[in-house]
């Protein structure tokens, strides 16, 4: 099973950014819609890789509140 985490920004049903980090490969993908004036489905993406640091993974089950993760400390 893949680790990672996935998060959007979104107008209605247009995208307007996707960002995607995989902890196991310590790399983040961002897509962002340069279609300014895009109805749904017209989207056209700009992506973006780049390597991100981690030194420590974490378990799910060692959070305690998910309201208080940062996993930009």
């Amino acid at each position: 099973m893949e680790k990672k985490y996935d998060s959007s920004s979104n107008r209605g049903s247009v995208t307007n950014r996707e960002t995607s980090i995989i902890f196991l490969t310590k790399k983040k993908l961002i897509r962002e819609n340069t279609n300014e004036n895009t109805e749904d489905g017209d989207e056209i993406f700009k992506e973006t890789w780049s390597d991100i640091e981690i030194e420590n993974l974490i378990e799910l089950s060692e959070i305690k509140d998910f309201d208080e993760l940062d996993i930009y400390r």
